[in-house]
């Protein structure tokens, strides 16, 4: 079976993220939304990744086994990359012609060759049906479908050989098992616990697992004193850092350093949070760094439903809770605060005192000034550099375009 993950024309719904990222990149429990494909897909299935005109050649790079934007298509079944695609989704996709969403938009669908991805087929003969997908209108929607999908998640078959500590005692640092943990950490429901190889839990760890499921990932250092309450997804190689609170519905990773207090936040990926502070109800991008004592507030003083600025469109979210989204490369300094609901874009350095603004354009340098671009791509270099990787050629070209859109 060849599947076409398509991005569609509400991809700027789900900004700051996809100023740099496609939108099936987006996380929510454990995966990205490519990841559901992928991990169902079997030895003989394809994939092909159509994204828009300038996400082209940074997709290619982060996605190279997989075809993206090509010349021709062949027969497949299209599915939405906004969507939270399982088994079932697919299996009821191939009784049906077209899908929709109970909110009418096009999710799915099967089509013969097509030799100009650009250009969707005639659907007008095709008759419209419902499946119950669920769909990313905002990119607030994954937070709020965070817990459920990382109990959810679990059961694949990636986390098979985890080990639950209800299967030995906490004696001798775990031995024998390939986890070191400490003889004191405390742990509840730990048959909802689950732990690879290669973690460290250090001592006065508290594991709560009576809510929700704990994952903690390869290489993962939980260090001294440390409370995690689950459902909690850890990715691989972050350090959770000494009295860290991390409180429900949250999902870090890979490759993290948080500290402080966090609940109901997902931190995508490469990002520090190391020191004090709150962050509650927010999306983190990639390559953040939130400085000691950044807090944001999830919750307005009268209780009232959140709205939501992206720059061109306010939007009532209809939500009680929501802080930051935030998009890669954005710094803030000492004891920064963001207010209920706040967009700061691409590249943002934010410092100061007293709240910010709810809307922080891209490329923004606090107070009133914009980033100087080649200084931003020298110290990104040098960001990247530090966990040996590199920013290519085709990510300046695509930070270029964000940086010339938002002047």
């Amino acid at each position: 079976m060849n599947y076409i993950l398509f991005e569609d024309t509400r991809s700027q719904e789900l900004r700051p993220f996809t100023l740099t990222h496609a939108t099936f990149e987006v996380r929510c429990g454990i995966y990205r939304n490519v990841d559901r494909i992928v991990n169902l897909m079997k030895d003989d299935d394809t994939l092909t990744l159509l994204v828009r005109k300038e996400m082209v050649d940074v997709t290619r790079e982060r996605f190279p086994d997989f075809s993206v934007n090509p010349y021709k298509i062949d027969p497949g079944i299209w599915l939405n990359g906004a969507c939270l695609w399982d088994a079932d989704h697919l299996e009821s996709m191939k009784l049906w012609k077209q899908y929709v969403t109970n909110d009418g938009h096009l999710i799915g669908f099967i089509t013969e060759t097509i030799q100009d991805p650009g250009v969707l087929p005639p659907l007008d003969d095709y008759h419209p049906e419902k499946i119950d997908v669920p769909y990313f209108h905002y990119l607030w929607d994954a937070i709020e479908l965070n817990g459920h999908y990382i109990g959810k998640d679990i059961l694949s078959d990636r986390f098979k050989n985890y080990v639950s500590p209800m299967e030995y005692t906490l004696t001798a640092e775990g031995a024998g098992t390939g986890r070191n943990i400490h003889p004191s950490v405390t742990l509840m429901h730990n048959y909802h616990i689950y732990l690879a190889e290669n973690c460290e839990i250090s001592g006065g760890v508290v594991l709560d697992a009576s809510k929700g499921k704990i994952i903690i990932d390869s290489g993962v250092k939980i260090d001294i004193g440390a409370l995690i309450q689950g459902p909690v997804f850890i990715g691989r190689d972050s350090v959770i850092n000494p009295g860290a609170k991390i409180r429900g519905h949250v999902t870090i990773g890979p490759v993290c350093k948080v500290g402080g207090e966090v609940e109901d936040t997902i931190i995508h990926g490469y990002s520090n949070k190391q020191h004090d502070g709150f962050l509650g109800h927010s999306y983190i991008s990639e390559w953040v760094n939130l400085g000691a004592n950044t807090n944001t507030s999830d919750l307005k003083n009268n209780y009232g439903m959140i709205r939501f600025n992206f720059g061109d469109e306010l939007v009532n979210t209809k939500l009680q809770f929501l802080g930051l989204l935030m998009g890669d490369y954005c710094k803030s300094g000492i004891s920064t605060m963001f207010n209920t609901g706040t967009y700061a874009g691409v590249g943002a350095n934010i410092f100061g005192g007293g709240f910010q603004p709810k809307y922080i354009p891209s490329f923004f340098w606090s107070p009133d000034s914009n980033t100087d671009f080649n200084k931003f791509i020298q110290t990104s270099e040098l960001l990247k550099n530090r966990r040996k990787q590199f920013l290519t050629d085709a990510e300046k070209v695509l930070l270029k375009l964000v940086y010339e859109e938002k002047r």
